[in-house]
């Protein structure tokens, strides 16, 4: 049994159980050059200790297609993006450039076989947001245009369609030297997909139509233009949280915001994150945390580390509170990162509440004596991480990470002791006498 004493105020720190300092207990590991997608479940790794749903390779597509509901007039984004696979191929020490999309200025689906391509490489690249899955390179600049204009297409009130506004698009690759005029010709009912794509030279051509139907609690599925392949990659949308990947995230750089790729973490829609700065993980919890939650896909994103120039840091107060879809609340600190062969992430993660989860969490701590004249012993099977006592009307009086505090200056009454565990927050009553 791990031992703390509520004892005198001493100036002198103890080695305590808090030196343990939130070891790693979970890793993901991408792979050579993070070629594969990992997407994670903090409730399967509460439950297995491995939270590892299902890894798909990152290099098998060049459009991620929304089929999910567009849920008119709520989220109408929802189900009309089109996402770009923007980093594939992208390989800086090779000299090879990613997957880019560009709009052709003046053209029109109806002049789509003669469509003007000069100064292809001058035209500016639309990109995916990084803050929302809704927001993609096809649907750059929704919602300025107007809430049923969605810029590949507008919502026809009258026929339920979302129609083309004939923009023809051009997905390249100049490393690997193909290029493909895309036209989304329609979106009808928010159930099928009517795509164009072709060569410059109009040469395989494809009329590809996805059925959202087929893909129930999925968030997209994935085209590739070269094979012809619509793969299926993502687990049930409700069955991850995370998501490790490589994608175009907007850094700062010299006052403004630039598109750089990233190898970092992307949540699920219905993942909630807030991330504290300043503290490490043993010196914050839920009750002491001042983050809030961040809206932002990328919150955890990729700044956690740092490339030193022959190997990777990572920022240790950086600690993310991630409330997911099940309503619990999961605390996790990454704790290293390896690129190369191995992309591998290694992090604590815990499930921190403000309540008793279960009575198996209670039944490990305990103080005595109970009674008490202020010298209060707190037996735990379970890392404490703080200890706070506080009156009946919610004032703070002590709280200390130290082995010893004096509580003997204590009037007499009933106080409320607060042991916050690795395993989520203790409540017990003491009587001071």
């Amino acid at each position: 049994m791990k031992k703390i004493f509520l004892l005198a105020l001493l100036s002198i720190s103890l080695p305590s159980i808090y030196a343990q300092n939130c070891p790693a207990n979970d890793s993901v590991s991408m792979g050579s050059g993070s070629g594969t997608d990992v997407f994670y479940s903090l409730k399967k790794a509460k439950t297995t200790g491995n939270g590892v749903v299902s890894s798909s390779v990152n290099n098998n597509w060049h459009l991620a297609i929304s089929v999910q509901s567009s849920n008119f007039p709520n989220n109408p984004a929802n189900g009309v993006a089109i996402r770009v696979n923007s980093v594939l191929g992208e390989n800086p020490q090779a000299g090879t450039t990613g997957t880019k999309l560009v709009k052709l200025n003046g053209a029109n689906v109806g002049n789509w076989r003669n469509a003007d391509t000069t100064g292809l490489g001058s035209l500016p690249e639309l990109l995916d947001s990084d803050s929302t899955w809704n927001l993609s390179a096809f649907t750059s600049g929704y919602p300025k245009a107007g809430p049923f204009n969605f810029i590949w297409g507008t919502y026809n009130q009258n026929n339920k369609n979302i129609e083309s506004n004939g923009n023809v698009y051009v997905l390249y690759n100049k490393s690997a030297n193909w290029y493909k005029k895309i036209n989304v010709k329609e979106l009808s009912w928010d159930t099928t997909w009517h795509i164009i794509i072709s060569n410059i030279d109009n040469t395989d051509s494809v009329y590809l139509k996805v059925s959202k139907k087929n893909y129930p609690k999925r968030m997209f599925v994935y085209y590739n233009v070269l094979t012809k392949q619509l793969l299926d990659r993502e687990p049930d949308s409700d069955q991850w949280d995370l998501l490790w990947t490589k994608y175009k995230a907007m850094i700062e750089f010299n006052g403004s915001k630039v598109p750089y790729s990233v190898t970092g973490v992307l949540g699920n829609s219905a993942t909630k994150v807030a991330k504290n700065l300043g503290k490490k993980c043993n010196e914050v919890w839920l009750a002491n945390k001042t983050a809030k939650v961040n809206p932002s896909i990328s919150a955890i994103g990729s700044d956690w580390k740092t490339f030193t120039g022959t190997a990777f840091a990572v920022t240790d107060t950086f600690v993310y509170f991630i409330s997911t879809r099940d309503t619990q609340t999961y605390k996790v600190t990454m704790k290293s990162y390896a690129g190369g062969s191995k992309g591998k992430t290694t992090f604590n993660f815990y499930q921190a509440t403000l309540g008793l989860e279960t009575s198996d969490v209670i039944e490990s701590v305990s103080l005595y004596p109970n009674p008490s004249n202020g010298i209060v012993t707190i037996n735990a099977d379970l890392a404490i991480e703080s200890i706070s006592i506080m009156d009946l009307q919610g004032q703070m009086l002590l709280n200390t990470k130290e082995n010893f505090v004096d509580a003997s200056n204590l009037s007499a009454g009933i106080y409320i002791v607060l042991i916050q565990t690795e395993a989520g927050l203790v409540k017990k009553t003491l009587v001071k006498e």
